[in-house]
């Protein structure tokens, strides 16, 4: 009897363990400047896998697709790739028109943007073949001032954050301007938080916010130095993490005194704004602008 317990308490951890393993949260990072787009494991902060990318590319935006590809933007296009590094399939942006937004929806299905006039927000199946299309002019004549990340909204409109504006826009499939809320402009990307309210990053204004987009009413904001351990340089990418909390990029592209200031690249905040994890590698992590959860 006692030699069954003893088996079943080893057999109990075991499974203990497995689960454990089975639970480890990798990470998928890119960034504009970077050279490579990488999965990371969470715990440990080591590289697992690795696609390189061309001088030039700016990558911002990487996602993981149900079936566990990788699917990221470049400016000059869109593409997915397996994890063995085979090409499933590449969507170019037209000449002068820059691709920033690859974001997986929540049908399983792809969304696409690229900068430029008009610019041009697409859906896509699995296999790149195009389901719809939406035209929109932002008004914004540079192309790389128009937009970095374009999300679809729960009511299916278009959620577009003008980088050289001062408004985020929601726009209907149709390309109308059905809302135009603003926050105070520089924005890279808006993230769904509950009923109306998005957490919105604002770039170079070094700001983290959670918005009202019906009244335009700024429910919390962290300022430059209002996170403790981070100093928010270019605030990017934002996803929500696994514990309830947000991932957030933190750019430093712009500021040559960055590396010097020891802030994280990406970090995970939560609910109550505490720093719960993080990442400061300059050594073997260039400018990180996007972050996605594998599945």
């Amino acid at each position: 009897m006692r030699r069954l317990l003893v088996l079943a308490s080893i057999l109990t951890l075991f499974l203990s363990l497995a689960s454990c393993r089975q639970e480890q949260v990798k990470l998928l990072l890119g960034g504009s400047g970077w050279n490579k787009v990488v999965i990371i494991d969470k715990e440990t902060k080591q590289i697992e896998w690795e696609y390189p990318l061309e001088k030039g590319w700016e990558c911002n935006s990487v996602a993981c697709t149900p079936e566990g590809n990788i699917l990221f933007s470049y400016r000059k296009g869109a593409k997915v790739v397996t994890k063995d590094y085979q090409e499933l399939w590449n969507i170019p942006a037209p000449e002068g028109c820059e691709m920033q937004t690859a974001r997986i929806l929540p049908d399983g299905n792809i969304l696409l943007a690229w900068a430029g006039h008009p610019s041009v927000i697409m859906e896509v199946d699995k296999e790149g073949k195009e389901i719809c299309r939406t035209e929109y002019e932002t008004g914004i004549e540079r192309s790389h001032a128009q937009f970095r990340q374009v999300n679809k909204n729960t009511i299916g409109n278009y959620m577009i954050p003008l980088m050289g504006g001062k408004t985020v826009c929601e726009v209907s499939p149709q390309g109308e301007l059905v809302r135009s809320t603003d926050l105070g402009g520089n924005f890279f990307t808006v993230l769904h938080d509950k009923d109306d309210l998005y957490w919105v990053a604002c770039g170079d204004r070094h700001i983290l916010l959670k918005a009202n987009m019906q009244t335009g009413e700024v429910v919390a904001q962290y300022g430059q130095e209002d996170i403790q351990g981070v100093r928010l340089f270019f605030v990017a990418g934002l996803c929500k993490s696994e514990n309830g909390g947000i991932y957030v990029c933190n750019w430093q592209g712009h500021d040559k005194t960055a590396k010097e200031a020891g802030s994280p690249q990406v970090f995970e905040m939560d609910e109550s704004g505490k720093v719960v994890w993080s990442l400061n590698d300059n050594e073997r992590f260039g400018m990180i602008s996007d972050v996605c959860i594998m599945k």
